[in-house]
C-alpha cells in the first residue's frame, strides 16, 4: 500500500485514532480526581520550583530563568514522553490488534496525539506568562504553530520507529530510558546554544535533532526572535526523514508484528 492510499486509509479510521486517543488520555490521569487538569498543573509547579532551584540556590543570571527553561523543557517532555510510551505500545496493544481489523500506525498515532494534546494543555497556560516577559512573541505564534507541526511530524516519526523496532528488538525499551537521559543533557534545555564551545555547536545541532526543536522554541517564546533559516531548515528536514522513515520501516512490517507479540 502506497503512502498516500495508507494516509488515506488512517483519515478513514479517524474515529479509531480519536477514541484511542480519548482512551490514552484517560490512562494518563487514571484514578486521578483532577484528570487533565494535571496538564495545566504540572507546568506550573515546574516553573515554580526551576524559579527557586534557579534563582535561588544556583543563580545562573539567566533573565527570567523558569521561562528560559520551560520554552525548551515543555516540548522536551512532549517528545520524551510520546517516544517512551509508543515504544512499548505494540505489546500493551495486542489484544485490541488481535480482535479488530484496522492500520496498525493508530496505536502509535494515537499516543503522539495524546501527548501532543496534553502539552498544548500546557503550553496554552504557560503563553500568558510568556506574552507578560516579552510581549513582541505575539507576531511570532504562528511561527510557534508551524513549529509545533514540525516537531509532531518529527515525534510521530520516531514514534513509528521506536514502537515496531521493539517488537523484534524488546531491550529497546530500556536502553531507551539511558539514552534519552543522555540526551536530554545533550539538548540545550537548561542552557543556552552560546554556552556551547562553537567547536562543538554544528556537532550537536546535526547528531541531535531535538537541538533544533528547543533552540526554535526558545527563539519564538523567549528572545521574540523567528530563530535562524538555516534551523528551520534543519528542523523540516529532521521531520520529513523521520517521519519518512517510520512509515518505510512500518510498512515492511506491520504484517508481522501479531507473530512476534
Amino acid at each position: 500500500m502506497g503512502f498516500t492510499d495508507k494516509v488515506k486509509k488512517i483519515i478513514a479510521e479517524r474515529q479509531i485514532v480519536k477514541s484511542m486517543t480519548i482512551k490514552n488520555l484517560k490512562e494518563k490521569y487514571v484514578g486521578s480526581s483532577l484528570g487533565i487538569l494535571w496538564a495545566i498543573i504540572n507546568p506550573l509547579l515546574i516553573m515554580f520550583v526551576i524559579a527557586f532551584v534557579f534563582n535561588n540556590i544556583m543563580k545562573t543570571g539567566i533573565k527570567n530563568t523558569p521561562l528560559f527553561i520551560l520554552s525548551a523543557l515543555l516540548p522536551w517532555f512532549f517528545f520524551t514522553n510520546s517516544v517512551s510510551e509508543a515504544t512499548t505500545s505494540m505489546k500493551s496493544s495486542v489484544g485490541v490488534l488481535s480482535q479488530f481489523i484496522m492500520s496498525r500506525e493508530t496505536v502509535p498515532l494515537s499516543i503522539a496525539f495524546a501527548n501532543f494534546i496534553n502539552f498544548l494543555f500546557g503550553f496554552i497556560v504557560i503563553l500568558p506568562f510568556f506574552i507578560m516577559f516579552n510581549v513582541s512573541i505575539i507576531k511570532y505564534l504562528p511561527l510557534v504553530l508551524i513549529l509545533m507541526a514540525l516537531h509532531f511530524i518529527f515525534t510521530l516519526g520516531i514514534c513509528l520507529l521506536f514502537s515496531i523496532t521493539n517488537v523484534y528488538f524488546r531491550d529497546l525499551s530500556q536502553i531507551l530510558n539511558i539514552g534519552l537521559m543522555f540526551l536530554f543533557w545533550v539538548t540545550p534545555v537548561f542552557y543556552s546554544m552560546e554556552m556551547i564551545p562553537e567547536v562543538y555547536r554544528n556537532i550537536i545541532i546535526i547528531a541531535n535533532p531535538m537541538t533544533c526543536y528547543a533552540v526554535l522554541y526558545r527563539s519564538l517564546l523567549y528572545y521574540g526572535t523567528s530563530g535562524e533559516a538555516y534551523i528551520w531548515l534543519l528542523a523540516a528536514m529532521f521531520a520529513l526523514i523521520s517521519v519518512i522513515s517510520g512509515y518505510i520501516l512500518f510498512a515492511k512490517k506491520e504484517t508481522e508484528i501479531l507473530k512476534y507479540l
